[in-house]
């Protein structure tokens, strides 16, 4: 808000006498920031990112612009498919040197710009914080006492110190230093801290300032105080794992703690998914410290460089070291042959590597914990692709056989492992019950495996976020189960809400994947096909899938391929039958049987009851909505209380386009729908989705099942009701969310 002199008539001139006041203006709402952050971004901001900038600046409009130029101008804020999120939200903001935002505080003078910056760095250190800015600005005690009160409107004096009042404006003051002063009041506040004249209750301050002070301190100490730090942050805080354990590389001295404190950064970086960071450190490591390192970090070395190779896409690069791994590959015999076999899993061929997993079992089994403990995995992701779980099962129930659960550090990353395994295959619930048996916190498994839970458990609105972030980042890179299910998920997902390009986007992205399972991406384009109206192409898309994973020896989720050539080619029944129930044999999964029950429900009109009670008790609701429709619909018994359930659930997950073929099937067979006011408000919602991803009339008459005449009255109708002139307009409307179409 500003202020402007105007000259004021005679007939006014009571409006000079008014008394002047300074009003401050309340923050913002979060609902608030929210839409300033959709209108400045011109895109939907996931809820992370709302919550991370509206903390950030605590709701004052000036700084949340300084959040999003920040956060945009160091490259950490991405758009995708019209969704705004942080890829890395650890990464500190960098705005612009000359943004508003900090030129108010430029304008406080050039002492008070020194004590802000100054205060940045060493505001931690609490009551120690006031002699140190004394000590390492120069400045007088008046001089800097007339600094602070100028500071006044962005800090605040609190018990033992200073605190600013956005923490944002903090993170962006510390950023605008240049490298001197960086490493000058670094090394002050590291010199207080050994000397034991300061104290600091954040673990994570000192090896910050020990990055920053560089040379200037003693390095050797540095070195050792940022490899333990960082070895410890492993687990916890990848960002700064990295930056730590870099920096360790860089100053300690001994050769070999050298070679380590590097093999640990590149490991950092890709369970950070920094994967270019990951490669270089990689190669840095195998070229020049390889003979330096232990086997089982040489091992992880491996793994870390092949699923970065992986995750960019350079399938030359893993097509040679699968082909002639033995003599590009560093290590004992057991590290060489796992980390074949991981180059021909990423690159498509599963059967290669399970095939070579077998036949070098004694080398692996026998070498160091991290490579026989990968090896398992490998082997047993690789078992089940081809439609063998026996190994799976008993890993689910005896975790501890594996040499690396022995690690509690370890622990988790290794049962996680295993549930995504389980979510992939349909079984959340198995999954989740491994995880809580042992102690894995939900609130530590990472945003993938949040949004593949959170995508088969109906939390849909949270877990697409998290899932367009994940794909992105090829978060599940290397694990072909996991990967494979949440772009199938996520696709799915995506498409029942109407979102069908965007849909097509995901699988587009997992075509161009060789670690990902092509004949699921055919089932999840053959169901928007269907979404479509295009039965024919669904077929076709059908039988390529078959016949691809016929051809790969693979049997993982064949069944629901089976299932829908079933209910698109009647004649093909009992073939598509006999398979549902080879697959349910010999996979034992919840899901496969569930589509064997289903498959014999459609075909001979039984085990309805059987199959209502197992899905329910499986507590997915997309599949649940889906079983309930598909046996209203195919099956004589209770049709309309059925599909009212359906309904009822594909409401609840705000599944559009399922709920509109239901509501035309429930007007076929003159069954009421339930709420006429919410139905129009949906109908109109889906309408705008589909109109702001370009379809024309006939894909949405196809997709509605209606006429292309229909499709004009209903959208001249919501051109009306909304406001809009065009489809342009609506479409721009939606997709920077003027026009909400989600609840």
């Amino acid at each position: 808000m500003g202020t402007y002199c105007t000259p004021v008539k005679p007939a006014h001139a009571d409006l000079a006498q008014l008394t002047r006041a300074i009003i401050p203006l309340r923050p913002l709402r979060r609902s608030e920031s929210e839409r300033l952050v959709t209108a400045m971004i011109e895109a939907t901001p996931t809820t992370e990112l709302v919550n991370i900038l509206h903390r950030g600046s605590r709701g004052h409009p000036l700084l949340l612009r300084l959040a999003v130029d920040a956060h945009r101008a160091g490259g950490a804020l991405r758009i995708l498919d019209g969704i705004a999120y942080l890829p890395k939200a650890d990464t500190p903001a960098s705005p612009p040197r000359h943004h508003p935002a900090l030129q108010r505080v430029r304008l406080l003078g050039p002492a008070a710009w020194g004590v802000a910056k100054a205060l940045a760095v060493l505001r931690p250190l609490g009551r120690h914080t006031g002699q140190l800015l004394t000590d390492g600005l120069g400045m007088s005690p008046s001089d800097m006492h007339e600094a602070l009160l100028r500071l006044s409107p962005y800090i605040t004096k609190v018990r033992g110190g200073w605190r600013f009042r956005a923490p944002l404006l903090e993170e962006c003051l510390r950023e605008q230093l240049g490298p001197w002063e960086r490493q000058e009041l670094s090394k002050l506040a590291v010199v207080a801290l050994w000397d034991g004249a300061a104290t600091c209750s954040d673990p994570a301050y000192l090896p910050d300032r020990l990055v920053d002070a560089g040379p200037v301190v003693d390095t050797e100490r540095a070195g050792a105080e940022l490899l333990a730090a960082g070895c410890a942050a492993m687990g916890r805080d990848q960002y700064r794992a990295r930056r730590w354990l870099r920096a360790a590389a860089r100053f300690l001295p001994d050769r070999a703690e050298r070679a380590t404190a590097l093999a640990l950064h590149a490991v950092a970086c890709g369970k950070s998914n920094a994967f270019s960071e990951a490669v270089t450190a990689a190669d840095e490591v195998l070229h020049r410290w390889a003979g330096l390192v232990s086997e089982d970090l040489l091992q992880e070395i491996h793994l870390t460089r092949l699923t970065a190779l992986a995750a960019a896409r350079d399938v030359s690069s893993l097509q040679h070291i699968a082909d002639h791994g033995s003599r590009v590959l560093m290590g004992g015999e057991g590290c060489r042959a796992v980390s074949k076999a991981m180059a021909l899993s990423l690159t498509g061929r599963w059967n290669a590597a399970h095939r070579t997993l077998v036949r070098t079992d004694a080398s692996w089994a026998s070498a160091d914990i991290t490579t026989a403990t990968y090896g398992e995995l490998l082997r047993v992701e690789t078992a089940v692709l081809a439609g063998d779980a026996t190994d799976l099962n008993r890993l689910v129930e005896m975790p501890e056989s594996l040499p690396l659960y022995r690690d509690p550090c370890r622990r988790p990353t290794i049962l996680s492992h295993l549930a995504r395994i389980l979510v992939g295959l349909g079984e959340t619930t198995r999954a989740e019950h491994l995880l809580a048996r042992h102690g894995v916190d939900g609130d530590t498994v990472s945003d993938a495996d949040s949004a593949l839970t959170g995508l088969r458990s109906g939390r849909w609105s949270v877990a697409l976020e998290r899932a367009t972030a994940a794909i992105d980042e090829c978060a599940l890179a290397g694990q072909p189960i996991a990967h494979t299910a949440l772009l199938h998920q996520t696709s799915t997902t995506l498409a029942t809400r109407g979102w069908l390009k965007r849909a097509r986007g995901v699988i587009e992205r997992g075509r161009a994947d060789h670690s990902a399972v092509h004949h699921v991406l055919k089932l999840a384009e053959a169901d928007i096909a269907l979404l479509l109206g295009e039965r024919g192409r669904a077929r076709r898309l059908l039988e390529h899938g078959l016949t691809h994973a016929i051809r790969e020896n693979l049997l993982f989720n064949t069944d629901d391929l089976w299932l829908r050539i079933l209910l698109l080619c009647p004649r093909q029944s009992h073939t598509a039958l006999a398979e549902l129930e080879r697959v349910a044999g010999q996979m034992g999964t919840g899901r496969a049987c569930r589509n064997y029950l289903l498959g014999r429900a459609l075909v001979y009109k039984e085990h309805e009851d059987r199959l209502v009670e197992l899905v329910e008790d499986r507590g997915q609701p997309a599949e649940v909505a889906e079983t309930l429709e598909l046996i209203a619909i195919h099956t004589p018994s209770g049709s309309a209380r059925l599909l009212r359930e359906a309904y009822e659930v594909y409401g609840d997950l705000d599944a559009l386009l399922p709920r509109a073929r239901i509501r035309q099937i429930m007007a076929e067979r003159s069954i009421a729908v339930p709420g006429r006011a919410a139905t129009v408000e949906e109908t109109e919602r889906l309408l705008a989705v589909l109109v702001a991803q370009g379809l024309t009339n006939r894909e949405l008459a196809n997709s509605l099942q209606t006429t292309e005449k229909s499709i004009e009255s209903r959208l001249t109708r919501l051109f009306q009701r909304a406001g809009y002139r065009s489809r342009v307009e609506l479409a721009a409307a939606v997709m920077t969310g003027r026009y909400p179409v989600e609840r």
